[in-house]
């Protein structure tokens, strides 16, 4: 029995039972006894009247039997009840069931023997015959008469059928029983209706608190009372009301966190105590090459595989690092441990970082110093070395002397060179070079940069063949001194390090957004695994001709950064032993986009 509403009407049954069967019994007994008190009153009154009616008004015993046969007839309600006179030695003078012929009737039960002995006696429901031999169920009376001298002269026995006794206390109890049924029935409906009143609104709770257990949180229950049920609902609807907060504030916080787990540039992944994958950002997938719909067969085990770490050097109390190179890919792994207030491990986080690109600068960072050193070393080198000699002596042969400062002076140029260049990409870093930006005709500023390179050109035996595009009208925004400076870079590149008597083609071409200078050597050419390198500063691809032929590695480098200033950009195609092809990328002015940017630039706010 599960159910309250069950437990309550039951109990209500159980009262109402228990309460009607004894209140049923009580009345039965009470109706038994009030019948019983009213018959043994009835009886008495009975023997008084034999007393005064027989033995009082006849002086023969012998007279007695007509006596009672007088008053038997005289009182018709005694039809239910049987007497009889008895003498002192116990033998029936008078009776209702008294016969001459068949003697008299001895009565020897104890009623008689007590009032023979002088004492009133009454007797409830004894067995025995009425004068047609039938078993009834009797009350008795016993009654002595005594003389002066208080001697037990005639006892006077009544007694009366108890049938009706046993109809009236059977009618009550069928009523009774009747009253019982009807009360159960009205005690099971009105239980039900009571403990429906209670249930229903404990039911609906429950109802409401499974739904809300099951994420359904806009659960609300209209209040309709004011008593305990009606407070339970009440509290029930703020709890309701607290927990779409909480859960909203929650769902939130784990919105933000999911946003910046999923949008950090780190990989980010959580195991629980057993190993388990609890969370793993988009970027852990992409830094490790697994496919996220294949996240069922990570775990701890997986990745401490993958990374090729033991398990055992992973320390609880700290942080662990280490450095794993995937194929030139280097990923920078932080393990970090968490652990509840016990001191317990909870589980693990691991915080991945591709710092390859870090890691290449942090190269370049040190190849430059080195670079820088190398350079500044070398014509150092030579001017200390050649003043040195002069000190020594060289100073009186003048020849000689003039030959060393020349040569000084050239390493010293070398240096101004090189430090003209560092400051110039210093200040293109920071920013703090000012471009002078108007309209020009890309097609005049390239005639110009061939002109200024065709002297050069001839010295080698080279010629410079520019082919002249169908538009001519090249507008683009640009610093003239800056493009002519790139160009210029670009083209003397190409003549140093094409052979003799070659020639370098410049042609142009125009796209929907772009105007493309193209200049094309017959030189060395550049291995494939060092084109995605010229550009960066200092780098050569053959540094002892680079050097011997006067440069220090900064030009593309400058070239590249005036070119981003511009939007625009560089690239190179070159196969060894073919030549090289460098195109410069500008793009087309567009007088409608500059005046929007121009007006937007300059607003105030």
């Amino acid at each position: 029995m599960k159910s309250v509403r069950f437990k309550l009407i039951f109990i209500y049954f159980i009262l109402v039972f228990i309460v009607m069967i004894i209140s049923g019994t009580f009345i039965i007994f009470s109706i038994q006894k009030q019948e019983t008190s009213k018959i043994e009153e009835e009886l008495k009154s009975f023997s008084k009247a034999i007393k005064e009616q027989i033995i009082d008004q006849y002086e023969d015993p012998n007279d007695f039997q007509s006596g009672f046969t007088d008053l038997f007839m005289k009182r018709v309600f005694t039809q239910n009840i049987q007497g009889a006179i008895i003498d002192k030695d116990g033998k029936t003078i008078a009776g209702t069931n008294f016969s001459e012929t068949d003697g008299p009737y001895q009565y020897k039960n104890s009623i008689v023997i007590s009032a023979l002995a002088g004492k009133e006696n009454f007797e409830k429901s004894k067995k025995g015959l009425d004068e047609n031999s039938v078993v009834k169920e009797w009350l008795s009376y016993g009654y002595p008469i005594v003389d002066n001298n208080n001697n037990v002269e005639y006892v006077i026995y009544v007694q009366m059928d108890s049938s009706n006794i046993k109809d009236t206390l059977k009618q009550t109890t069928n009523t009774i029983g009747i009253s019982v049924i009807i009360a159960l029935v009205l005690a099971i409906t009105l239980g039900s209706m009571f403990s429906n009143t209670i249930t229903s609104p404990i039911s609906l709770l429950t109802k409401k608190a499974n739904l809300l257990a099951k994420g359904h949180l806009e659960q609300h229950i209209i209040v309709k009372g004011e008593d305990e049920i009606g407070q339970l609902t009440r509290s029930f609807n703020h709890m309701a009301r607290e927990l779409r907060k909480t859960v909203s504030e929650m769902e939130n916080e784990n919105n933000k966190l999911e946003i910046v787990l999923h949008n950090m540039t780190d990989g980010v992944v959580a195991f629980d105590e057993l190993g388990s994958l609890i969370h793993a950002n988009k970027e852990f997938y992409e830094l490790m090459g697994i496919d996220e719909e294949e996240q069922y067969k990570i775990n701890l085990d997986y990745f401490l595989n993958e990374i090729n770490l033991p398990k055992n050097q992973i320390r609880l109390n700290k942080n662990t690092e280490i450095l794993i190179d995937e194929n030139g890919k280097y990923i920078q792994v932080v393990l970090i441990p968490y652990t509840d207030k016990n001191n317990f491990i909870e589980g693990i986080m691991i915080v991945l970082k591709d710092i390859t690109k870090q890691k290449k600068l942090d190269d370049m960072r040190k190849e430059f110093v080195a670079n820088v050193s190398h350079e500044i070393r070398t014509p150092i080198t030579t001017i200390k070395s050649y003043t040195e000699t002069l000190l020594e002596g060289a100073l009186e042969e003048k020849e000689l002397a003039i030959d060393f400062l020349n040569t000084i002076n050239e390493a010293a140029d070398r240096m101004k060179f090189l430090t003209d260049d560092l400051l110039e990409l210093s200040r293109l870093d920071g920013g703090k070079i000012n471009f002078n930006f108007k309209m020009s005709n890309l097609y005049d500023i390239v005639i110009g940069c061939v002109k200024q390179n065709i002297i050069i050109a001839n010295k080698k035996n080279q010629q410079i063949i520019l082919d002249e595009p169908i538009n001519k009208n090249m507008m683009i925004m640009a610093d003239i001194d800056r493009i002519n400076q790139v160009l210029n870079n670009i083209i003397s590149n190409a003549i140093k390090y094409s052979y003799e008597n070659t020639s370098i083609h410049i042609f142009m071409e125009e796209t929907q957004e772009n105007f493309i200078v193209n200049i094309k050597d017959n030189g060395i050419g550049i291995p494939k695994e060092d084109i995605g390198r010229i550009f960066e500063r200092f780098y050569r691809v053959d540094k002892a001709r680079s050097r011997a032929m006067g440069g220090n590695g900064l030009g593309l480098s400058i070239a590249k950064e005036i070119m981003s200033e511009h939007n625009g950009d560089i690239k190179a195609y070159s196969k060894v032993g073919e030549g090289t092809t460098m195109q410069v990328i500008f793009k087309k002015y567009n007088k409608i986009e500059n005046t929007l940017k121009f007006n937007y630039e300059n607003q105030n706010f």
